[in-house]
């Protein structure tokens, strides 16, 4: 595990970079420092970029949430959302009833499939989880939760992240946290996007590069870091994002090699490389 002062020192040994998008890209609010420059610089050194997101929504929503921060499709070669990729597995199965616990603004996710929402968990074939809105944690649907397991459906779970921490300082419950609890009760969980494989296999199949030829960047050991290892890529660890709180930081301030090497072995997972900010 190296400590970077700047992605640019790596740049050259890559064709192909995967980003992470929340934690790396932006903080919730804004982008940050030097994000834009720095994926200017990788188009000019002609590097291809992807984005690969826990976002439990469709990609066309990651790419407006992208436009809003200023990065348009011209600056990026794919996109790939969590969302999008459960949209795909469930797009070619036979009509599915399902019971949902998550926000409002995802509940479309399926929207174009077969698959019909139910309000009784006691109708449905699985359950699908895709979040918590910023207020609740998980005890506000442990209602919900108890009523899939009463009713021994399996559980799709479309963010494994299991929170995103905001610029506020406050940690946003992601659906992780809602398939975690529901694993300890016994229950059968299937995931979509990082840290399992289905994801990086997609974008494998858009590209044709050997995976030594791919870096992938993210702020998560747990999603990002642990997938990218598994897959076989080397990875950056961006500290500025969700560990910036377990490794006492401030946005931008130059990790210290050991604390990272402990959260590192915390996790079980550990990049290639550190570095304070994808902008650098």
């Amino acid at each position: 595990m190296k400590l970077l002062n700047s992605i640019k020192e790596i740049v050259p040994n890559y064709k192909l970079l995967i980003l992470d998008i929340f934690g790396v890209i932006h903080d919730g609010v804004e982008t940050y420092p030097q994000v834009i420059e720095m994926i200017d610089y990788l188009g000019a050194q002609d590097k291809r970029i992807v984005f690969l997101s826990n976002a439990p929504r469709r990609s066309e929503r990651a790419i407006e949430t992208l436009e809003s921060f200023g990065i348009n499709e011209n600056m990026y070669d794919f996109i790939l959302t969590s969302g999008e990729h459960a949209f795909y597995h469930f797009e070619v199965l036979d009509k599915l009833k399902y019971f949902y616990i998550g926000p409002e603004k995802d509940r479309g996710l399926l929207n174009g499939t077969p698959h019909e929402e139910v309000a009784n968990a006691n109708d449905a074939d699985i359950a699908i989880a895709t979040g918590l809105t910023p207020e609740q944690v998980v005890d506000d649907v442990m209602p919900q939760i108890e009523a899939i397991k009463n009713a021994g459906l399996t559980l799709h779970c479309i963010n494994p992240d299991l929170y995103v921490h905001k610029k506020n300082g406050r940690s946003h419950i992601c659906a992780g946290a809602i398939a975690d609890t529901y694993k300890e009760m016994g229950g059968k969980v299937e995931y979509y996007g990082k840290p399992y494989q289905g994801v990086y296999d997609e974008i494998m199949d858009e590209f044709e590069f050997s995976k030594n030829e791919i870096l992938c960047v993210g702020d998560g050991l747990d999603t990002d870091i642990k997938g990218a290892t598994n897959a076989g890529f080397d990875s950056v660890l961006v500290t500025s994002g969700m560990h910036r709180k377990q490794l006492d930081l401030e946005i931008g301030n130059t990790p210290d090699v050991k604390k990272v090497e402990a959260l590192c072995k915390q996790y079980g997972s550990s990049p290639t490389y550190i570095l304070s900010l994808f902008g650098n």
